[in-house]
């Protein structure tokens, strides 16, 4: 799994010319919401079955859940190794509706990896495996 998310990281960092599709698929979703308190807690798990497509070539992370999720890549941070020794790179995003998000990959120490889609005042997570 960590070598699937360094191949990730190096594809869309570098900006490779050739076309390349990295296909997953998101498997459990949790998200909050910020409220007039601040951020709710996380909710449960909800099992999914949902196709993420990364297209290098086209600087797009495309979401195939109940409404299809497309966001235009515009920036990409390096990747790093957070205080908890994940992996984590993140992209800043517009989604279809014009909306500036952040859209984060973070490879777990334990194998696992997750996406999480971060806007002002909802974030959501998925837990994800390659195809």
């Amino acid at each position: 799994m960590k070598k699937i998310f360094f191949t990730i990281v190096m594809f869309l960092c570098a900006n490779i010319l050739n076309a390349e599709v990295i296909k997953m698929t998101a498997y459990e979703l949790s998200y909050k919401s910020y409220e007039s308190y601040g951020w709710s807690d996380w909710s449960n798990w909800e099992d999914c079955n949902i196709l993420v497509v990364i297209n290098v070539d086209m600087d797009r992370i495309t979401i195939y859940s109940n409404q299809t999720q497309e966001f235009d890549i515009i920036a990409a941070e390096d990747p790093y190794v957070d205080s908890d020794g994940d992996d984590v790179i993140k992209f800043t995003c517009v989604d279809a509706d014009g909306l500036k998000c952040g859209i984060r990959f973070i490879g777990r120490s334990n194998g696992s990896a997750q996406l999480y889609c971060d806007y002002n005042d909802f974030m959501y997570v998925y837990n994800v495996r390659t195809r």
